[in-house]
């Protein structure tokens, strides 16, 4: 049962997650994974990780999935594409400031304590210009029964969902941050009426206009 609902909740959720944001990054960009997990991903990305060129950062505090994926990227033979590192977003110090393209947040941003914080130390992550990009899904209306059941899929799956992160709380966030959003992209339709949504911000003044889902 747990095995199955594995596959449904998280392995295709997660395929989504990464075949939208690596396919968004540029060829040769150099990127923080916060959040990696144990890997499982780049069975399926590992060729399009090498092909673009691109540079992983992984972090995670979970020591066993960071020997699991440690143990992938040998097997794949990945070492001079990616690179993890146990730490959490709210201590993790990167080996100079301003070192990374992107900082991607996949299915993971929902589970911080402290995102305001984390918020706030990324901006030193990130290069002139660098952008954050969020995979995650978006409840767009309050619901008493997600409150409810979204906390609890861990004692079903042994994942932690983290609570539900409703659309218009999710866009404060980023506005209080001075966030601009450069892309709101719906990778797909998920339960409860959530969406699994691609979210691209950068540190900018000025607003951009975008095209928001229907």
């Amino acid at each position: 049962m747990k095995s199955w609902l594995y596959q449904v909740f998280i392995q295709r959720t997660t395929n989504e997650c990464y075949r939208g944001s690596l396919g968004y990054v540029p060829r040769g960009s150099h990127v923080l994974d916060v959040g990696i997990g144990n890997g499982l991903m780049l069975s399926t990305f590992g060729p399009l990780i090498q092909s673009k060129q691109l540079k992983i950062t992984g972090i995670d505090i979970n020591a066993a999935y960071l020997k699991h994926c440690a143990e992938l990227i040998r097997k794949l033979q990945l070492e001079d594409h990616v690179e993890v590192r146990r730490a959490s977003a709210q201590d993790y110090v990167p080996p100079t400031p301003g070192c990374f393209d992107y900082v991607l947040f996949c299915m993971s941003f929902m589970l911080l304590p402290d995102q305001p914080r984390v918020l706030l130390r990324v901006r030193d992550w990130l290069k002139p210009g660098g952008q954050i990009v969020f995979v995650q899904a978006l409840f767009r209306q309050k619901s008493r029964l997600v409150d409810l059941i979204k906390p609890k899929l861990k004692y079903l799956t042994t994942v932690d969902f983290g609570q539900p992160t409703y659309e218009e709380d999710f866009f404060a966030l980023l506005r209080n941050h001075r966030l601009s959003v450069r892309e709101d992209r719906v990778l797909k339709n998920e339960w409860f009426h959530s969406q699994c949504r691609l979210v691209v911000a950068s540190f900018q003044e000025a607003p951009v206009a975008i095209s928001r889902p229907a």
